[in-house]
């Protein structure tokens, strides 16, 4: 929203080299809600929204005395909250591909089949298996838990 003493972009690019926080306060009214909104709409996640657009503005403060002369502060800020969700995109990718590996890994071939056939004899509807949950236990056998009800199958 506008404010009613509506100030110049450029003036406040200007007041921002000389280290006056209102200006960067009145930056952040303008533009956080743009930012927030592109965010959301790629990501789907209020944290990670939240968190790029906080962190774009406190680059741009922390970047303040290193600012061109020609600089395009609109150009800026879309470079930067693609790019970060770029990256937000890229490392959540990477976090799936490692945890996929570490279960992988920690799984053999017959304890991955004992934990299928368990989900795949009990009947009950999609949405009580999604939340069957198989972990594996320090001693090398598989826990199957459903609810409170516990048991553990040998190799």
């Amino acid at each position: 929203m506008i404010s009613r003493n509506f100030t110049p972009e450029q003036t406040l690019l200007d007041r921002l080299t000389f280290d006056d926080q209102t200006a960067i306060e009145e930056l952040s009214r303008r533009y956080c809600y743009f930012l927030y909104s592109y965010c959301m709409s790629k990501l789907n996640s209020q944290e990670d929204s939240k968190r790029i657009a906080r962190n774009i503005f406190i680059s741009l403060w922390e970047d303040r005395h290193w600012l061109p002369l020609n600089f395009s502060l609109s150009l800026h800020l879309c470079k930067a909250v693609r790019k970060a969700v770029e990256q937000c995109i890229n490392n959540k990718q990477i976090r799936e591909r490692q945890f996929e590996q570490d279960v992988l890994n920690g799984v053999t071939l017959t304890e991955f089949q004992k934990a299928q056939w368990c989900i795949d004899t009990h009947p009950r509807k999609e949405e009580d298996r999604r939340s069957l949950l198989v972990t594996k236990s320090t001693n090398k056998e598989w826990a199957y838990c459903e609810d409170h009800a516990c048991t553990a199958v040998n190799d």
